[in-house]
């Protein structure tokens, strides 16, 4: 398993194809919603095993040392793995090296528990974001 920064964006296409994948084609979220005014200013994550392209993950910067993720995504076939925890651990590592204190992301409802295992912790009221109930989340990174 490897896993690979692409903020040079040679990986751009590939994780957009896993975000299509998982929020297009899975999740029904509009094309236009998907993919955003923030793509080239994210710095993408990819995770490959045996050179496929199996999940992904993106992070920027939002202020206040604050980075936010966004856009994490595992194809179904290998889901199960674990392997949403290792992009996310990476993230934060990622993250903790470029001088980020904390994060925020938007969680889908159904996968409050997976964030909170990781160490974030609620901050909002239940909201839709692309007809999915979400909540926002933070977490402090140890740096």
């Amino acid at each position: 398993m490897e896993l690979k920064i692409s903020d040079d964006n040679k990986y751009y296409n590939d994780c957009l194809e896993i975000r299509k994948e998982v929020f297009i084609d899975e999740q029904n979220v509009p094309l236009e919603i998907e993919v955003d005014e923030f793509e080239k200013e994210s710095v993408n994550i990819i995770l490959l095993m045996d050179d496929r392209p199996l999940g992904t993950v993106r992070y920027r910067d939002i202020g206040d040392d604050t980075a936010k993720i966004e856009r994490m995504a595992v194809r179904k076939i290998a889901r199960g793995l674990h392997l949403g925890q290792a992009l996310m651990n990476f993230a934060h590592i990622h993250a903790e090296e470029n001088g980020f204190k904390k994060t925020k992301l938007g969680a889908q409802v159904h996968a409050l528990n997976f964030y909170e295992k990781m160490g974030y912790e609620v901050t909002s009221d239940e909201f839709d974001d692309a007809g999915i109930p979400h909540k926002y989340m933070e977490k402090q990174l140890e740096v």
